[in-house]
C-alpha cells in the first residue's frame, strides 16, 4: 500500500499544476487587455508547470508499486503448456450437444421424463423426410 507521503506528493503536484494553469489563464487575459498577444508565458509559470508535472509523475510511480517485466517469458516460465490457455470459467457442460448426441437408451428414458414435465417447448429429433 502506498504511503501517505507519496499521496501527499501527488496531491501537492496536482494542486501546483492547477495553480500553474490558472496563472497561465490569468496571464493570457492580462495580455489581451494590454493588447500584447504575441508574448510567451513567463518563465516562472513554465517552470512551475514542469516541476509540478515531474513531481506528480514521480509520486504516481511510487504509489503504483512494482512494475512487471515487459518480457512475457518471465511470467510464462512457471506455466506448463497444458495450463497456458486454461480458462475454467468457460467450461460449459449444459449445452445442446447433450441433446443432439444421445445414445438410443438415453433417448427412450428421456422421452418418459419429458412427458412427465409440463413444458410446451420440447426438443424433438428430426427425422429424415424421404
Amino acid at each position: 500500500m502506498a504511503s501517505s507521503f507519496w499521496k501527499g506528493v501527488v496531491g501537492v503536484g496536482l494542486f501546483a499544476l492547477a495553480h500553474a494553469a490558472f496563472s497561465a489563464a490569468q496571464h493570457r487575459s492580462y495580455m489581451r487587455l494590454t493588447e500584447k498577444e504575441n508574448e510567451t508565458l513567463p518563465i516562472d509559470i513554465v517552470l512551475q508547470t514542469l516541476l509540478s508535472f515531474v513531481m506528480t509523475c514521480y509520486g504516481i510511480v511510487h504509489i503504483a508499486g512494482e512494475f512487471k517485466d515487459m518480457d512475457a517469458s518471465s511470467e510464462l516460465k512457471n506455466k506448463t503448456f497444458d495450463t497456458l490457455r486454461n480458462h475454467p470459467s468457460f467450461y460449459l457442460f449444459n449445452h445442446r450437444g447433450r441433446v443432439l448426441f444421445r445414445s438410443p437408451e438415453e433417448e427412450s428414458s428421456s422421452v418418459h421424463n419429458q412427458q412427465a414435465l409440463p413444458n410446451p417447448l420440447r426438443l424433438r429429433k428430426l427425422e429424415h423426410l424421404h
